[in-house]
């Protein structure tokens, strides 16, 4: 059972019912981890992982990171990734990682849209996450603009 103020998010689609269950999920740990000072944003769902976007997430010790990742997780059924909220290079570095960037470059578009071009090259395609189109499909939302990933075969590379 909800509050009216949160039931009133969730009816009016700024929250879904995942960000409740993130959010249940991250009270249950806040006493193991200290989450005192870390604010959440926002959480959102790809048939391949839950991405949970979180203020002030990176003043907690590393190790501390990657074991509340790995116990929201555990509590979600479903890989979590934890990013710190920032700018949309911020984010793709982050959602990206551990694979290595080339560019993270803006095109402004004659219609006045932009769009934002991140370009990985091929051997470093195992190492993402998931795979680039959904990589792309969930920074999309996550940024709120257009976010298009190339992969760069080595030759293609100049240095």
């Amino acid at each position: 059972m909800l509050c009216a103020k949160c039931q009133g998010l969730i009816d009016s689609g700024e929250y879904s019912w995942l960000d409740v269950d993130v959010v249940d999920a991250l009270m249950k740990l806040e006493k193991k981890y200290n989450l005192n000072d870390v604010e959440y944003v926002k959480a959102y769902e790809t048939d391949a992982f839950i991405v949970v976007v979180l203020r002030g997430f990176k003043k907690l010790p590393k190790g501390a990171q990657m074991q509340l990742e790995k116990d929201l997780t555990a509590a979600l059924g479903k890989n979590a990734k934890i990013v710190e909220k920032g700018s949309a290079n911020e984010i793709i570095a982050q959602l990206v990682s551990p694979a290595r960037l080339l560019t993270i470059s803006t095109s402004w578009l004659p219609d006045g849209t932009s769009e934002t071009v991140v370009k990985i090259p091929s051997r470093e395609i195992r190492r993402l996450p998931v795979r680039p189109e959904k990589l792309q499909e969930i920074l999309n939302r996550i940024v709120g603009s257009t976010i298009k990933i190339d992969v760069i075969k080595e030759k293609e590379i100049k240095i």
